[in-house]
């Protein structure tokens, strides 16, 4: 059974950890001396790590904040994010001080007030997170990949794209940005046939190979000298049990938005439907609301067709910069999510698509469903006319299936910019976001103010308490040192850097996937492949790879010590002077283990879903054949390196529609997927 799976001990363990405080408060339950300090010197150790957890979701959180505040020109609330003394490092020269760096994305996009111009897009998507506390746990630094779309309607279309390595700072208590530094790896203008990059990125990475599935130092784990309290132990502890309570939510309900759109892509409408609360309701776009288990699969039917997907039909939608929120009760959220989709019928069109979630979310018996969808297209475009030339109007109220409930509000999408409100406070200063004059489509706040609780609870259990709570922020530290693991794998690639990722790889049980080759196990046979199969020395002048990684659903053993993961590829690159260039999608079915203390890969399992050129895009593929790793396919490392085991999964299939495997079950109703990875 899965860590992360709502089981009845869980929502137990919540209760129990609640309880504790009130009965404590109420002098129901007491702990002698002796025992009161053996179990504050073990808390106080579990206090560190609970809080140095909470300062990597804290920086995520900034992060993915950050992004969702430039697409809007949400300039204030993006300063706010900043130290006072924040200094950026740019391709254009360097900013120092927070209300700089606020001027310099003002003129970046060309603007002087709040917000964006009418029929201007600044879309800015984040990708593969490798967040490293310092020593003391009192700093950070983190890496991400960031592509980003902009331009004018009627004037300009571009891409532009990089990495960012930014600096952290714990302040009075608040995580802030300290210095963003970052690296352009591409960029050019929407009707060329690829982005240009310069010969070499030299980016100065943060992060090292040999501990880069680590995300907080054992250093910062230590607990410091702890400051006098009143508290006992038993009440401490229940205070921490809340907190990572709140973690392992947040993972549960990210787990669930990203298996939504797994699902969506396949069209699995059942599926779909199943992750809705009895009462769930869908809203797309500005076509209404359905509300019910059947009527959400009748629409998703009517609006996306009905399954399966058909042979050359790309539906691919792609989960960016989520940002969670658990209610104060524990038994409500909402998360926010941009959407980049990848929509088309081979031979007939394609098409890019932009867009946010605001979702809803609720606790129903001991399980975390889907409240409500609410998703509100920002861009649409056509692939060979881009968002310069096209723009397609968001969708009326429908005639052909009418909706239980009209739409909940007016919404227009590119070349308007109507603002979606978020559902949470600015994360550094707690007040409410500042929004431009204009439309607004208002969400509901989520209510994080902690309210007393009551409950029962046997100081017999204060131990088996303490135990459970350890194993679960080992847990919630887990998820995100497995994402931290994932994500250098592309930086890795990128650079061509073969031992570097090799040293990713466990010593004895690590599997990696060359394509057209075949699978190679054991750390030193993967470092002479991954060298056998080159470039050496670095990444070409000529030419270049962008592989993000994005979407993560990750589960966690029950012991601790070996997890699943699914991640979505995102794929760009090409020639360096931009005459030509590819898009390429996928799915990773990975599974890591803790080798030594640290997270290590085990297997690697990709499967490749497209590759199309950019000049012609998924609209316009010829029909070929896909691989599993043949003879025929195979590149000349095979002549010097025999594979262990052949690849799995058929690669490169499309326009033939073949299957992803799944590593989980539906996470609300357990259906078994069609195609599973035990």
């Amino acid at each position: 059974m899965l860590l992360l799976d709502m089981t009845n001990s869980q929502q137990s363990f919540f209760s129990s950890a609640i309880a504790i405080v009130a009965l404590l408060c109420a002098g129901l339950v007491s702990v002698g001396s002796e025992s009161d300090t053996s179990l504050q010197q073990r808390i106080g150790r579990l206090d560190t790590a609970v809080q140095a957890a909470e300062g990597v979701r804290a920086i995520k959180r900034l992060h993915y904040s950050y992004a969702h505040y430039l697409e809007s020109g949400l300039w204030h609330d993006l300063s706010d994010l900043l130290t006072q003394n924040a200094a950026g490092e740019f391709p254009t020269g360097s900013v120092k001080g927070s209300e700089n760096l606020r001027q310099y994305f003002m003129q970046q996009a060309g603007r002087t007030s709040l917000g964006l111009a009418e029929g201007q897009l600044n879309v800015h998507l984040e990708l593969q997170p490798i967040v490293t506390l310092g020593a003391d746990g009192k700093t950070a630094k983190a890496a991400w990949h960031e592509m980003a779309m902009l331009g004018q309607y009627g004037t300009s279309a571009r891409w532009t794209g990089g990495i960012y390595e930014n600096e952290y700072v714990l302040e009075n208590g608040i995580w802030k940005i300290s210095r963003i530094h970052f690296y352009e790896q591409y960029q050019g203008e929407y009707e060329l046939f690829g982005h240009k990059a310069p010969p070499k990125w030299n980016i100065a990475y943060h992060f090292d190979s040999a501990h880069v599935g680590v995300t907080i130092p054992e250093s910062a784990r230590q607990p410091a000298m702890s400051s006098p309290t009143n508290l006992s132990a038993a009440q401490r502890l229940a205070q921490l049990a809340q907190r990572v309570q709140r973690m392992n939510d947040e993972t549960e309900v990210r787990n669930l938005q990203h298996s939504y759109g797994y699902y969506l892509d396949r069209k699995m409408w059942v599926d779909v439907a199943d992750l809705f609360a009895r009462d769930g309701s869908f809203e797309l776009d500005q076509r209404g609301v359905y509300v019910g288990r059947d009527h959400i699969i009748r629409a998703l039917a009517v609006f996306y067709e009905k399954a399966p997907l058909r042979t050359g039909e790309l539906f691919d939608h792609l989960s960016l910069s989520t940002i969670v929120t658990i209610a104060a009760d524990g038994r409500t959220a909402s998360a926010r999510t941009q959407q980049l989709s990848m929509l088309g019928m081979n031979g007939e069109f394609a098409r890019w698509e932009v867009g946010t979630y605001e979702n809803e979310f609720v606790r129903q018996d001991g399980i975390w469903k889907i409240k409500a969808v609410h998703y509100y297209p920002r861009m649409q475009t056509d692939f060979d006319k881009g968002w310069a030339k096209d723009a397609k109007p968001a969708a009326a109220v429908s005639d052909t299936l009418p909706p239980d409930h009209r739409p909940s509000q007016p919404y227009q999408s590119y070349p308007k910019v109507d603002v979606v409100a978020f559902h949470f406070a600015n994360p550094v200063t707690g007040r409410a976001v500042q929004y431009p004059a204009g439309p607004l489509v208002r969400v509901p706040m989520v209510n994080t103010s902690r309210k007393a609780s009551s409950g029962s609870i046997d100081s017999a259990r204060l131990e088996s308490t303490l135990a459970e709570t350890e194993r679960k922020v080992d847990a919630a530290i887990a998820v995100d040192a497995v994402e931290n693991l994932n994500s250098s794998y592309g930086y890795y690639l990128d650079e061509s850097a073969w031992d570097q990722m090799a040293d990713t790889f466990s010593v004895t049980s690590g599997a990696k996937e060359i394509s057209g080759a075949g699978v190679y196990i054991g750390q030193d046979r993967i470092r002479k492949v991954l060298n056998l199969r080159g470039p050496r020395g670095g990444r070409g002048a000529t030419s270049f790879t962008i592989h993000q990684l994005t979407q993560p659903v990750i589960h966690i053993s029950e012991d601790g010590q070996s997890a699943k993961a699914r991640f979505r590829l995102f794929q760009g690159g090409g020639a360096a002077n931009g005459s030509s260039g590819s898009w390429i999608g996928g799915i990773y079915e990975n599974t890591a283990v803790k080798e030594n203390g640290e997270w290590k890969f085990g297997i690697q399992d990709l499967h490749h879903i497209f590759s199309a050129s950019y000049r012609n895009g998924w609209g316009k593929m010829p029909v070929r054949q896909g691989t599993v790793g043949s003879a025929a396919a195979a590149p000349r490392v095979l002549q010097d390196m025999a594979p262990d085991r052949p690849i799995r999964s058929r690669q490169y299939a499309f326009p033939e529609i073949v299957e992803p495997a799944f590593h989980y079950k539906n996470p609300v109703s357990g259906r078994m997927p069609n195609e599973f990875l035990p």
